[in-house]
């Protein structure tokens, strides 16, 4: 490998990097906006709905270039986009029922556990695609450990 391909691959782990970094501020920021706006105004499925809703907006205003392209994927593989899109409906329809009920800084941290559902399905369903070493495995455990530390610290002391 090339040090031009090198480069190239390391610019693009740290855009990955970057992104997920923006991801976990727009989760935060919108979990704590949810909590409130729930607090005040919304049931959880009103309030997920709505979520989603401008998620979609913003999505369909922003990328539709993108998505008309993309739609020309075969079939089988929007069965599976559409699975994923259901999933993580139901995981912030699940996120903001746990949060009209409980605080934000324990539900927040327990829904961030999803690393450890992540890297059991990519064991059995992206063995081609994602390396699990052990050093993941040893990450994927703590960051779970951080989450439970979190989540029940209070119950603990």
């Amino acid at each position: 490998m090339t040090t031009k391909a090198r480069d190239r691959i390391k610019s693009g782990v740290l855009v990955g990097y970057f992104a997920a970094l923006a991801a976990s501020v727009a989760y935060g920021g919108g979990q704590t906006i949810a909590r409130g706006v729930m607090t005040e105004l919304a049931s959880p499925l009103v309030a997920s709905a709505i979520a989603l809703a401008f998620g979609f907006l913003y999505v369909s205003v922003v990328f539709h270039r993108s998505v008309i392209q993309d739609l020309r994927v075969p079939n089988p593989r929007l069965v599976w986009f559409g699975l994923s899109g259901l999933a993580s409906a139901w995981g912030v329809t699940f996120l903001f029922f746990g949060m009209s009920h409980a605080p934000v800084v324990v539900v927040a941290p327990m829904a961030a556990a999803n690393p450890l559902i992540t890297l059991l399905l990519a064991r059995f369903l992206l063995q081609n695609l994602e390396s699990i070493t052990p050093r993941v495995i040893l990450g994927v455990l703590l960051v779970v450990l951080g989450v439970c530390l979190v989540a029940f610290g209070n119950a603990l002391s």
